[in-house]
């Protein structure tokens, strides 16, 4: 086959994988709704994904696992991503808690906050991955600390961006469900 056969063949495949992301985010966004129904405003759990990541890779050949299952991660991070901005936007204030120990000055552009998170493969490239999705940059990114026995590292990262724009407040308001001693350290 020649190169612009092959291309064929995959853009003849792109509005069926379309159409199942779509049904996806429609399931997700009827958990959403069941999380909120039960009082629950927390999407990620690990354990849940990793169960996931295994069941799905089980038949996978060993050749196309790292990129299989990094397509798998990239769907469940998007559907996290949804499920947590439907949850923002039904609850109210959710970001008041967040910002109560910081002044929040109408032209912030830089937003500084530290969390924790498990010291294992993915864990910090999914945090920018997220950033990049929201449409955010990082200014920095500092490893403050780590602890063995927990398998934690924590970090300090500055991220460009106005702390007033509903974008940002969803992202931090992610962050800090998925994250462990989240906190925001100043907006400039």
């Amino acid at each position: 086959m020649t190169l612009p056969e092959i291309r064929i063949l995959i853009n003849q495949l792109d509005p069926e994988i379309r159409s199942l992301l779509m049904k996806r985010m429609d399931y997700s966004a009827m958990a959403a709704d069941a999380k909120l129904a039960a009082g629950e405003t927390t999407v990620y759990r690990a354990d849940r994904e990793e169960a996931v990541l295994k069941r799905l890779g089980r038949d996978v050949p060993e050749d196309r696992l790292p990129e299989y299952l990094s397509v798998v991660r990239k769907i469940m991070e998007a559907s996290r991503m949804y499920q947590y901005g439907l949850i923002y936007d039904r609850l109210e204030d959710p970001f008041g808690p967040l910002s109560r120990e910081i002044t929040v000055p109408a032209d912030c552009r830089l937003v500084t906050i530290t969390l924790t998170r498990p010291d294992r493969p993915n864990s910090m490239s999914a945090i920018l991955s997220m950033i990049g999705d929201y449409g955010f940059d990082m200014e920095q990114m500092e490893r403050t600390g780590s602890n063995e026995e927990a398998g934690t590292v924590t970090f300090r990262l500055q991220i460009r961006g106005n702390l007033n724009e509903t974008r940002m407040k969803k992202l931090l308001f992610q962050l800090s469900k998925e994250s462990d001693d989240f906190r925001i350290l100043e907006c400039s």
